[in-house]
């Protein structure tokens, strides 16, 4: 399975968590200790503009982060005008291989493999929170797994600011929660 494909499906799965969110569950904390449910909304709503720079071929821009997207709108009909300009941006020459800048420079993982992990990590957040469903979209999870579980060492999240330390979940947890403890989220 092609690796927009894969993505499709995991940010459909996202939009359709975040369709189901009301306003009374904004204040409710999420696993990602950043955010509240609504803070973590407007930073999947941030996401999606932010990985089309990236698979253009542009750089980070943190600022696309520090706006309210919501605004009086329901998140998930926000998020699925998003997907669809980031899908088409995949589909743009070279995007697919593009790679992340690290601070201090050099390259990290592929760009499109950071969004997936994202997509699933986030979404995974975000049903926690609102009590819906977490394992996500099996494909996807599946992906996300493959492509991370094992493959970055928690002295590498120092340096990057990226997620807290991996954590336990039980053997026999769904592939969702493994993930999600994995990169730092109490199961």
């Amino acid at each position: 399975m092609s690796e927009i494909v894969l993505l499709e499906k995991a940010l459909n799965h996202t939009a359709g968590l975040l369709g189901n969110v009301t306003p009374d569950q904004y204040g409710r904390p999420t696993p990602c200790e950043d955010f509240d449910v609504r803070a973590l909304a407007n930073h999947l709503l941030a996401g999606n503009p932010y990985y089309v720079t990236l698979a253009q071929g542009g750089g980070p821009d943190f600022s696309l982060f520090a706006r309210d997207r919501i605004g009086d709108e329901q998140p998930g009909g926000v998020y699925a005008r998003g997907v669809e300009e980031v899908l088409v941006a995949w589909h743009s020459e070279g995007a697919l291989e593009r790679q992340m800048p690290v601070p201090g420079g050099g390259t990290g993982p592929r760009i499109v493999d950071l969004h997936l992990l994202e997509a699933v990590l986030h979404s995974w957040d975000l049903a926690t929170a609102t009590g819906q469903d977490r394992t996500g979209d099996p494909d996807a999870v599946q992906a996300a797994f493959a492509g991370w579980y094992g493959n970055f060492p928690d002295e590498i999240r120092a340096a990057t600011g990226m997620f807290g330390p991996s954590r336990t979940a039980p053997a026999d947890a769904p592939m969702a929660d493994r993930l999600a403890a994995y990169f730092g989220r109490t199961v």
